[in-house]
């Protein structure tokens, strides 16, 4: 009898399809389980847009829809992300996309391509009262999304409105976990369209460290479409080296290198092009052996997997140092003074 195929194979197929659509035909069409694990991983539109002349039938049609949901959705964040580019360049507030909707744009470059959930914009920290200002007036209401949002060094608010949703970055990762330059994040953004509006992203080097740093933050627990950015961003072995130096002076490289490790072992193809380009990872191997299912990491887990995720011990006794005074205060301004978003933020005339 043969052993069922477990989640983690049938992720390493659709993988393997996207790096060499000679394979999709062989992707079995009366799979459910395959499908809801193309969709966990935000999978499917890519899989519709590089192989749907080759995906069996059963399969194309249900990423083509998803493709054209995604589209849709797409269209909407990209249409909020424009009317909030223009009201934060007339209060003179310089801006970055980052993420999902600079993605589909620079990496994937078809509409669809790569789901996102919202919008991701990054404002210099000194600007922050000011981008909170023209948020308000468009009627976007913060959101008390974690502990300390409300709190002058914290590194993003979330905002919302209409289902559309806005996360507004100070920074790119919260201030006490590592000593990113931003005089250099500013200074090397690129220039990027989005619609009709001029903008900018980050330098690929500058994305590829963020993109390793929001996986950490998530404890790697994230979609595969994640490590589709990742290679996309580090094509050659020479962008992986630039990256990896910057990484480690920014005291990034320890989750840049479980990032690389994971992106390596999942997409075999871009690993090998990639030669000897690759540092080894000193902490991925917990996360490797694990990764593929659709199963949340429980949070005994996810909190070891952060621990483990610091360049130096001073760095992780700094960060649980702050979020422990953060996670405090929160329950006192939930239970004692019940503040709402507006107020903490105060926003409240």
């Amino acid at each position: 009898m043969n052993s069922p195929i477990s989640e983690r194979e049938r992720l390493k197929a659709l993988l393997l399809a996207l790096e060499d659509p000679s394979h999709a035909p062989a992707l079995p069409a009366d799979d459910p389980v395959l499908v809801a694990v193309a969709r966990h991983h935000r999978l499917s539109p890519l899989l519709s847009i590089t192989c749907g002349a080759t995906l069996p039938a059963p399969l194309a049609e249900a990423f083509r829809r998803d493709r054209v949901v995604t589209a849709a959705r797409n269209m909407m964040l990209g249409q909020a992300a424009e009317e909030c580019l223009r009201a934060l360049a007339a209060a003179g507030i310089p801006t970055i996309v980052l993420k999902g909707l600079d993605y589909e744009t620079r990496l994937y470059g078809a509409p669809g391509a790569r789901p996102t959930a919202d919008v991701d914009l990054l404002v210099p920290d000194e600007k922050r009262r000011d981008a909170f200002g023209v948020l308000d007036r468009l009627s976007f209401e913060p959101r008390a999304a974690a502990p300390g949002f409300d709190e002058p060094d914290y590194h993003e608010v979330a905002w919302t409105r209409a289902g559309a949703e806005v996360d507004l970055h100070m920074a790119l990762a919260p201030l006490a976990r590592c000593r990113i330059d931003y005089g250099a994040i500013w200074s090397e953004a690129e220039p990027l369209r989005l619609g009709a509006t001029e903008t900018r992203a980050l330098a690929y080097p500058h994305a590829a460290i963020f993109q390793a740093l929001h996986m950490a933050i998530d404890h790697f627990d994230v979609p595969a479409v994640y490590l589709l950015d990742l290679a996309r961003l580090l094509p050659t072995a020479v962008d992986v080296a630039a990256a990896g130096a910057l990484a480690r002076r920014w005291h990034c490289g320890r989750p840049f290198e479980t990032a690389l490790a994971l992106t390596s072992a999942m997409l075999p193809r871009w690993a090998e092009q990639q030669k000897s380009g690759l540092p080894m990872a000193r902490v991925a191997d917990r996360v490797l052996r694990a990764y593929g299912s659709m199963e949340k990491v429980l949070r005994g887990e996810q909190f070891l997997r952060k621990l483990l995720h610091f360049d130096t011990p001073g760095d992780a006794i700094r960060y649980v140092a702050v979020q422990s005074r953060r996670n405090l205060r929160e329950i006192y301004e939930r239970r004692v003074r019940r503040r709402s978003p507006r107020e903490r933020l105060a926003l409240v005339k």
